[in-house]
């Protein structure tokens, strides 16, 4: 099985205060893995060093056997929902030709095959429909769903999705999911999230992350993970099933 990304040892400092400590993983092709942590864990400080926006401290990563910088067309990324200005002039087709800004170059403009990637992008996700409409107007699903158009139009190798489900109607969430085990079919994924159970329904893997990643490689978590990683105790995991049954935090 091919290794997509790889870290190791990984730690990182913010004002000499540690954010990750020792971490350490291998994503291989199709992996499909969610990580699940409090906030203030480092999960987005995960992503940034994977996404090589942010050196750490100490360890080595790459990506496809290479500094994560000099291979960053093989990283999609879609990051925290963010809402869009109503009043700047922006429609689905041209979020989604962002993507390949590094391919155009802002002076060269966009070719043939930048249009064609876009369309294309826009298709897998269901959206084509309706490129021209503004980005505003859309809903919180339909933005997320353009938004991983976006990172899908360099073909990358790798998925990273930092809360994706965030400001996205339960009702429209079951599809989402869906679309990410098709495009999984292709790639590998790295879902951040805090919802627990969604994450256990949908994901082949799972792992917990406080500043230390505990990750065994399967969909299974035990009490000991999640209690290290939420510092609370956990009465029961209730794997197989659409929901885990935590104890009351203390007071």
């Amino acid at each position: 099985m091919t290794i997509i990304a790889k870290l190791e040892n990984i730690w990182v400092y913010y004002d000499g205060v540690a954010a990750l400590e020792g971490v350490s993983i291998a994503i291989e092709e199709k992996d499909f893995i969610g990580i699940i942590g409090p906030n203030g864990g480092g999960k987005s400080t995960l992503l940034k060093v994977m996404l090589g926006l942010l050196e750490p401290s100490r360890g080595k990563v790459e990506i496809l056997g290479l500094p994560p910088k000099k291979n960053a067309s093989k990283i999609g990324y879609v990051a925290q929902y963010r809402s869009f200005d109503r009043n700047f002039p922006i429609n689905v087709w041209n979020v989604v030709l962002m993507g390949r800004l590094k391919h155009a170059g802002l002076l060269r403009g966009y070719r043939k095959e930048d249009f064609q990637a876009a369309a294309e992008a826009l298709e897998r996700v269901e959206m084509l429909d309706l490129k021209e409409r503004h980005i505003s107007e859309l809903s919180g699903g339909q933005q997320q769903r353009v938004l991983i158009a976006r990172a899908l139009v360099t073909e990358p190798k790798l998925l990273l999705l930092d809360e994706p489900m965030s400001n996205v109607d339960s009702a429209v969430q079951t599809g989402f999911y869906d679309l990410l085990a098709q495009l999984n079919e292709q790639m590998a994924i790295i879902m951040v999230s805090h919802d627990i159970s969604a994450v256990s329904l949908h994901v082949k893997k799972v792992a917990c992350l406080n500043k230390k990643l505990y990750y065994h490689g399967t969909g299974q978590l035990t009490s000991e993970d999640l209690e290290a990683t939420y510092q609370c105790p956990v009465e029961l995991i209730a794997h197989g099933t659409p929901h885990r049954v935590l104890k009351d935090h203390p007071r």
